[in-house]
């Protein structure tokens, strides 16, 4: 009895000496890919990191910053990187509050990094995906706080050009939630239509409506390949998280929307090489994510049941596809003291995993793992 005592101190001990030695790994952006590397972005000690992975080097930082803003996407093309910060408008002064300003920064993966989207001191929670990249053109979303106006920007990057503004229309307008780009096309979202514009011919390719005809709002996502096809995942507004979503994908040379026999679990979606990778819904405890034909048929990449679950999303670029998950080991209900006005949250500590294989036939690569210790629940 006394040898089980000492042993069952002696892990707990081992335990706390690791949490209090080893910082947890927040993983908040990515994976994303970008060829052959795979870069996400994490929240370590209070400061925000930008990570790459290659078979070559391993873990590589990239940039490092307590401004970077994770709760916006990172945009990875083969040679650049785009991000969002966000810090205090002024220098601190005594009875001074400085308000927060919001930029993001674009250049080679490995720097130096320079301003693609100018500070402002506003933002909206209608805005999602505001940064894309395609090689060394960046498309972005552009908000005017005194105008209280959204414009669509392209600009190449590699070049640098001057900005195109390709679309623009009042923030109320439901233009323009989130953007894309792929080759010689641009595409964003205006409430529940998905729009393709030919940033070389100077015109919309295509414009689509998704969801019912009867006005009913949806929430929706897609991505956007290089032939201008579009990949959606979607579901009506008010049932919201509490339904699978239709998954569906268009074309400029085949009109209408064309749907595919398969329930996703949430909007996250990817298109590459004429194939769809997505997070098919199971039931409400399991999910698979599949790589599946623009025909039909899908192959499974991986499983998620209690208490694995998926993380940040996954991404895919007709070769190979990345993805996270979490395993919980703990959980635990973190309460205010009495007078204190917070809400209860739980709290969770487990292990982030980042992984990476071919798209079709490839054996999963587990290629970072990031331990969590008593964080803020993920979902």
């Amino acid at each position: 009895m006394r040898a089980t005592v000492v042993a069952t101190m002696s892990l707990l001990t081992w335990l706390g000496w690791t949490q209090s030695t080893t910082q947890s790994r927040v993983l908040w952006q990515g994976p994303a890919l970008a060829g052959n590397a795979v870069v996400w972005g994490e929240e370590s000690g209070g400061s925000g990191s930008v990570y790459q992975w290659t078979r070559q080097r391993g873990e590589r930082v990239l940039y490092r910053s307590d401004s970077l803003l994770l709760t916006q996407p990172l945009a990875v093309s083969r040679t650049f990187l785009a991000f969002a910060r966000s810090y205090p408008g002024c220098k601190p002064q005594p009875n001074v509050v400085c308000p927060q300003v919001e930029d993001a920064l674009v250049g080679p993966r490995y720097g130096p990094f320079r301003t693609l989207i100018r500070p402002r001191k506003c933002s909206t929670p209608m805005l999602g995906n505001t940064l894309a990249l395609d090689g060394g053109v960046a498309a972005y979303l552009q908000l005017d706080c005194a105008a209280q106006r959204v414009r669509v920007v392209v600009r190449d990057v590699g070049h640098t050009k001057a900005p195109r503004v390709v679309q623009e229309g009042a923030v109320s307008s439901g233009c323009c939630r989130d953007v894309a780009i792929a080759g010689r096309f641009v595409a964003w979202s205006a409430r529940a239509d998905v729009v393709v514009y030919d940033r070389l011919a100077n015109r919309i390719a295509y414009r689509a409506h998704i969801g019912p005809r009867t006005g009913i709002d949806v929430e929706l996502g897609f991505d956007l390949q290089q032939d201008g096809k579009v990949a959606v995942a979607y579901r009506p507004v008010e049932l919201a998280r509490a339904v699978p979503t239709f998954i569906a994908w268009l074309s400029p040379s085949s009109p209408g929307v064309h749907m595919l026999p398969f329930r996703g679990s949430d909007t996250h979606i990817r298109i590459g090489g004429d194939h769809i990778v997505f997070d098919r819904f199971v039931n409400p405890s399991k999910s698979v994510l599949v790589v599946a034909g623009l025909r039909g048929g899908a192959e499974t990449v991986a499983g998620f049941t209690p208490p694995t679950r998926t993380r940040t999303g996954f991404d895919f670029d007709g070769q190979h596809v990345a993805w996270a998950s979490d395993r919980v080991t703990a959980s635990r209900v973190d309460c205010p003291p009495a007078g204190e006005a917070r809400p209860c949250v739980r709290r969770e500590t487990g292990v982030t995993s980042i992984w990476f294989r071919a798209a079709r036939g490839g054996t999963p690569r587990l290629i970072a793992r990031l331990p969590f210790f008593d964080t803020l629940a993920w979902s």
